[in-house]
């Protein structure tokens, strides 16, 4: 199983290699693409984060291809906005002919019209999260729809990741790991990630708590104040599924994805390292109970782990 990772920075892309990564997804700015479609026209998930997110102009990326596969990895390029209009499935469609051009590993799709087009001009699909893949029935029709590989959306259960896997097996699969989860459905979700509080999770999280409560008391709001303090300050607010990979490995899972388009490259790289050990102890077990006793426990596990809140796979702690 391989490490996916973001690469929002050069100047440390062999810090990555060195910690383990074996994958870079990138995404990218174009300033024609906002003046033309305007400031709320996404290109992947996280335009509305600006260069924080997708520090490269198209330009860029083509040169970091050609970099990153002379280091011997894969590079794929994400265009994964929840939503397209016609006109810009065009302009999408020039960036695929660059980018095949350029010899990308692949370009991270959200919808099925992208899905087609970068069949027909012999592009390697990966199907984004955003396309909601939650049983065989719909991993079927993206299969035969000449997608490579499927990146399961990061609500679903070990046991229901297993069943996908087995009755659509040829196909890869990718799982989300480490980092940056949410509280609601990719695939499900009408906000936009963005400064401007349009996403909903954000703006559930930076807003103030107002508690209205009938026949308020003590013991009443202690625990619904309680409540909110905890889903609010632990709720994903770091995931992480280490406790998952060795089922992972024994489904023969292509990659396992760091989430961090914005995050510190330090900390990426940390999070590569658990991953990679926990890979190695993994490939050396018979059994998940041998591997819960031996993996690699991250530094934050007193406070991640307890409840189960910063899980992307909960069910697997015990």
């Amino acid at each position: 199983m391989k490490i996916l990772v973001p690469l929002n920075n050069m100047e440390h892309i062999d810090d990555y290699i060195a910690a383990g990564a074996g994958e870079f997804y990138i995404g990218f700015y174009d300033e024609e693409w906002t003046s033309r479609f305007g400031d709320f026209a996404d290109i992947n998930r996280m335009s509305g984060f600006k260069e924080n997110a997708n520090p490269f102009s198209l330009e860029e990326v083509i040169e970091i291809i050609n970099t990153v596969k002379n280091k011997g990895m894969l590079i794929y390029v994400t265009f994964n906005s929840s939503i397209y209009s016609e006109e810009q499935l065009g302009e999408i469609k020039k960036y695929f002919i660059a980018l095949k051009e350029a010899d990308v590993d692949g370009v991270i799709v959200s919808c099925i019209e992208l899905v087609e087009i970068a069949d027909k001009l012999e592009l390697s699909v990966i199907v984004s999260t955003i396309s909601g893949v939650y049983n065989t029935q719909i991993a079927k029709f993206y299969r035969n729809k000449g997608t490579n590989r499927i990146i399961i959306p990061r609500d679903l259960s070990v046991d229901e990741i297993e069943t996908i896997v087995k009755e659509v097996p040829d196909v890869e699969y990718e799982v989300f790991m480490m980092r940056n989860g949410c509280m609601f459905s990719d695939a499900n979700c009408l906000g936009m990630h963005r400064n401007e509080s349009c996403s909903i999770c954000g703006s559930l999280i930076s807003a103030d708590s107002q508690i209205h409560i009938k026949d308020n008391n003590f013991k009443k709001r202690h625990n619904i104040e309680l409540n909110d303090l905890i889903y609010t300050k632990s709720f994903h607010e770091y995931a992480c599924g280490l406790c998952s990979i060795y089922r992972f490995v024994k489904m023969n899972i292509t990659a396992c994805k760091i989430v961090g388009r914005t995050d510190e490259w330090k900390n990426i790289c940390n999070d590569i390292r658990y991953v990679k050990q926990n890979l190695e102890i993994a490939e050396s077990c018979k059994s998940q109970e041998e591997y819960l006793e031996r993996m690699q426990l991250p530094e934050e596990s007193r406070l991640m782990c307890k409840l189960g809140l910063s899980c992307y796979y909960p069910e697997m702690r015990f």
